[in-house]
């Protein structure tokens, strides 16, 4: 990471516009040939602020903001002692790198993962202003041009004038996994909450993700309970994430009351590891199944199976459902 952050502090002016693929291409290369995994360290707990619909936007590289790359080094590790989120991250991220300054504030998108149903994004700030421990943008990220989805961003402060951030989204994809998405990203403000005081900025970014590889594993699985009827066709595994792609047929009398019941799925492997929950997403039209995803942590990469034990929230009572195996192939 080092090696790259010093890459990317060349003079811009240099570099001409059709050489950026080819940075790129080493910064990929370097990050196959060159991996070494760092000592975590632990920090205090972020805090989580949780979007349903997105809102987002695009960065493009301002040549004099080049020498501030990155604003904050090894971002991921000041979230290791929060969550496992992190494990592999650096292994699948690709670097993103671009930055644009409003009013005082400079905010750097680092590095980015798309697994086909989540997207996760580092970001550091820097600022000549006290932002306060947890600053909170006026807008999260849009998909393909759209707000539709849930996302999580977490701000942590680090120094006196700089920040890291995370931000998790699973975009409403319509049931599919493109190969590629279209990300945009306009903050438009950072509120402070120790001050109840708004900064206005323009900042705006736009950017691209590929898919990383992904394994679809047929199950079949169905089954149904309490009037509930539960159908998951496969398990997408990436060497980052589990995904549970769901599709749920309500109970007749859920259409008299206004609660929306969601499934959540207990993921083991055979060493009886559980695997972390990122993300969930799930919506509905008319009087339609629920369809939606659920997104795990992939923690064990020799894992030869896992147990996957779905359950629903119902009222004040929980609906477990049967469990089922899903075989993890050979790599």
């Amino acid at each position: 990471m080092n090696d790259l952050h010093e890459m990317l502090q060349v003079n811009i002016d240099d570099i001409q516009p059709e050489e950026v693929s080819e940075v790129e291409k080493k910064r990929v290369l370097q990050r196959i040939l060159g991996k070494k995994k760092r000592p975590m360290i632990r920090h205090a707990a972020a805090i989580a602020l949780l979007f349903f619909g997105l809102g987002s936007t695009a960065a493009v590289l301002s040549p004099t903001l080049a020498s501030h790359i990155p604003i904050v080094r090894d971002i991921t590790e000041y979230f290791e002692g929060e969550t496992d989120q992190f494990t592999y991250f650096e292994d699948y991220a690709s670097g993103v790198g671009l930055v644009q300054s409003s009013n005082g504030i400079d905010i750097e998108i680092a590095e980015a993962i798309y697994d086909g149903t989540s997207i996760t994004i580092t970001f550091g700030i820097q600022s000549d202003k006290d932002l306060g421990e947890h600053p909170v943008f006026g807008e999260t990220l849009k998909t393909n041009g759209s707000l539709e989805g849930g996302s999580s961003i977490w701000t942590k402060k680090v120094s006196d004038t700089s920040y890291a951030g995370v931000i998790t989204m699973t975009p409403e994809l319509n049931g599919r996994s493109p190969r590629s998405v279209d990300l945009t990203w306009t903050p438009q403000n950072i509120w402070i909450y120790e001050k109840d005081e708004t900064i206005e900025g323009d900042w705006s970014y736009k950017f691209k993700l590929k898919r990383i590889d992904v394994e679809g594993l047929p199950v079949n699985y169905s089954e149904t309970k309490s009037g509930y009827k539960l159908s998951v066709r496969k398990v997408n595994v990436t060497g980052y994430t589990v995904s549970i792609p769901f599709s749920l047929r309500l109970s007749d009398r859920y259409f008299t009351t206004k609660s929306l019941p969601m499934p959540e799925f207990t993921v083991t492997d055979e060493n009886g590891t559980e695997y972390e929950m990122i993300t969930g997403l799930g919506s509905q039209e008319n009087r339609g199944p629920i369809k939606g995803s659920y997104t795990l942590l992939n923690l064990e990469h020799d894992s030869k199976h896992l147990i996957v034990t779905p359950k629903i929230s119902d009222k004040d009572k929980e609906i477990l459902f049967e469990s089922f195996k899903v075989d993890i192939p050979d790599r």
